[in-house]
């Protein structure tokens, strides 16, 4: 008995992903985008396909779980959801003033579609993190101006947020 050596265009796509469909509009990502081509280069117009990335941020607002009295932000997290684990990125990208840190119910736990656990995914991204309770050094631990209050950059946000 030989074995079969080629794989089935439905393994194949199941295997790698790429269907026989998305192979005849390639490299468009839709029959559509396909069709605009075609008429541009009809018309002798010339294009360039997807040839950029431009970067762009939604604006949008982020409310903290606990914000403790020298300025610590505290997330309390069961799971971290992906769209959350995007947003805290992108927060810590626009105000790297701020100190964010997560409490997390299980540092097992892994984030939402991702191969890494709330341990790992801190770790990554630079964040501290704690399981289960906020730490009693986070509690009396003085803000970076050395003061036990709310720093003048946490009191700004906040009074956006009233």
């Amino acid at each position: 008995m030989k074995l079969q050596t080629r794989m089935s265009s439905k393994k194949r796509q199941k295997k790698t992903g790429i269907s026989d469909y998305r192979k005849s509009i390639a490299p468009f990502r839709s029959k559509f985008e396909k069709s605009i081509a075609f008429n541009l280069e009809a018309i002798g117009c010339g294009y360039k396909y997807e040839p950029i990335r431009i970067p762009y941020e939604l604006k949008s607002k982020y409310v903290p779980d606990f914000v403790l009295p020298n300025g610590i932000i505290i997330e309390a997290k069961g799971r971290l959801l992906a769209k959350d684990a995007r947003k805290h990125r992108a927060v810590q990208k626009q105000h790297p003033n701020l100190d964010i840190r997560f409490v997390f119910m299980s540092l097992s736990t892994k984030v939402e579609n991702s191969r890494f656990t709330h341990q790992e995914w801190a770790t990554k991204y630079g964040f501290q993190f704690y399981e289960k309770i906020i730490p009693e050094i986070w509690i009396n631990e003085k803000s970076n101006n050395g003061s036990s209050h709310v720093h003048e950059s946490i009191e700004r946000y906040l009074s956006e947020y009233r």
